[in-house]
Formats: structure tokens, sequence, C-alpha cells
């Protein structure tokens, strides 16, 4: 009998360990998630901290010169036609503008130059977004207070690919020279490229780079249709080779951009543009014995 009494009093006192084990287990564990859960705010308002501090280093980063040329009024784009006439791709383009078709490729492209008075008549009223870029509405006469800029809206039909792939049509346009570097693909420092876009058809597998190769790859297509103005960027690490905007694939795609720009640095989203004052990359100055 005492011994049945011992056994009895052994389980007791283990039963009573266990709840004491399982109250300091859970007593440790609520303590553990409560300093987890300092940790993690802590930590997420430092990241905060940090991503404040990042965006506002990129607004007050200065504003590296545009590596492109006439991005702002396209004045060797359809030169010697009014505003608003589509002219065939292949005529459009004068230096330092260049554009072709891709080993075999087919189809029939137009670009037409608008004004922002005329935006609206093209199916490409400003929206809230593009409004970052534009001015606001002041009259008939003058509609955008303060702008003043042209605008592309490309009408491009890919139907037959390239020799080496029929499913693959290349049109290259908007290109502007392969400068040499130090090194295509080098450079320890970032680029910046960025424009705006807006997308008022697309079909078939077709897509548009307004920035690829040299710069930053950019790309437009299917998701972007319906979308009004965006304003597209992308960062890569130095320059590559030739600046080639490209429409890539078959189908049809038709498309508005405006302001392009390529630069050094990286603002983040905060829109951006500036012309360009030459290519301090690739160019060389005068030796000091010839003067400045």
């Amino acid at each position: 009998m005492a011994l049945e009494q011992d056994i009895g009093r052994l389980i007791e006192s283990t039963d009573k360990l266990t709840e004491t084990v399982d109250g300091k287990i859970q007593e440790i564990t609520a303590k553990l998630d409560q300093k987890s859960q300092e940790v993690d705010s802590r930590l997420a308002a430092k990241e905060q901290a940090v991503e404040s501090k990042i965006a506002s280093f990129q607004k007050a980063l200065p504003l590296a010169p545009n590596n492109l040329s006439d991005t702002k009024y396209f004045a060797k784009i359809n030169s010697g036609h009014e505003d608003g006439v589509a002219v065939d791709v292949m005529q459009s383009h004068a230096a330092p503008w260049s554009c072709f078709y891709y080993q075999g490729t087919e189809g029939t492209a137009t670009v037409t130059k608008l004004t922002n008075k005329m935006l609206a008549d093209y199916g490409l009223t400003p929206n809230s977004e593009f409004h970052r870029a534009i001015g606001v509405y002041r009259s008939e006469a003058e509609p955008f207070y303060g702008s003043d800029f042209k605008i592309l809206l490309f009408d491009v039909e890919l139907t037959k690919g390239m020799t080496t792939d029929e499913n693959l049509g290349l049109l290259f346009v908007l290109n502007q020279g392969c400068p040499s570097f130090t090194g295509w693909d080098k450079g320890e420092f970032l680029t910046q490229a960025n424009c705006w876009i807006n997308v008022l058809e697309q079909s078939g597998s077709l897509e548009f780079y307004p920035s690829s190769n040299r710069s930053a790859t950019i790309r437009v297509n299917a998701g972007d249709k319906g979308k009004g103005w965006q304003y597209k960027r992308n960062t890569r690490q130095g320059w590559g080779g030739c600046h080639q905007p490209i429409f890539r694939g078959l189908g049809k795609m038709k498309v508005a951009v405006a302001l392009p720009y390529v630069g050094t640095g990286d603002h983040g989203n905060n829109m951006i543009w500036a012309d360009s004052v030459g290519h301090a990359y690739s160019h060389t100055a005068p030796a000091i014995g010839e003067g400045v």
C-alpha cells in the first residue's frame, strides 16, 4: 500500500513538474515572440529610414546630360512634314536617328509626330500619371501650360519574320549611334533609361523596346495596352553597345513615346528628362597644347 502511495505521489509530482516546465516554456516562447516582434519592428523602421534616405538622395542627385540628341522636338523625325501626318517609318528618320528592318523582316510601319495640343484627337489624352511631366490645362489655345515638346506615335505591323527565324521579326527604330566607350558592357557605375509610353493597340507577339543594348532595357508589351500614359524606367551597370530601340515579334502595335532619356545615375521613380550637351563618356577633348 505504501509503495502504491509513493508511486502515486511520484506521478503527481511529475505531472506538476511537467506543468511547471510547460508553463516556463510558454513564458519563454511569449517573451521570445515579443522580442522578435520588437526586433522586426525596429528593422522595419530602419529599412523605412534607409529607403527614405535613398529616395531623398535620388531626388537630390544631379541630373546628367542626355546621351541622346533631339529627344524633345524630334526635329529630325518626319522632317519636312506637317505635324499630324503619318509618314512611312523608312522615310521618317534622318541623322542622328536611323531605322531598318532586320534580316528579311517585312511589314508596314508609320510614325506620326504630334504636338501636345493634338493628343486628345489621337486617343492620347494625358492621365494623372502623365501630368507628372505635362503642364496643367489652361485653355483650348494653351491646353497644357508651359509644356513644349513633341510626341511620336508609331503604328507598326510586322507580318514576316527574319530569314533565320520566321516567327521573329525585328524593326529597329529611333536608333542613335554606336559610340566607342572604354569597352562595351563596361563601366562600374549606374546608368538610367526612361521615357513615357502609351499603348493604344497590340496584337500577336509584337513588343516594343524603347531602350535596349547601350542603355537599360525597357519592355512594352500587351500588358501595357489600355493603361494610358506610363512612365517607364530601368537601370544597368555601365553602357552596352549601340542605342537600339526595337519592335520585336510578329503582330501589330500602336504606341506613343515621349521624352526618352539615357544618362548616368539612378534617380529612382522620380520623373526626369534633360537635353543633350554631348557624350561625356565617349567624347575626347582637344589636347592641352591645342587649347580648349
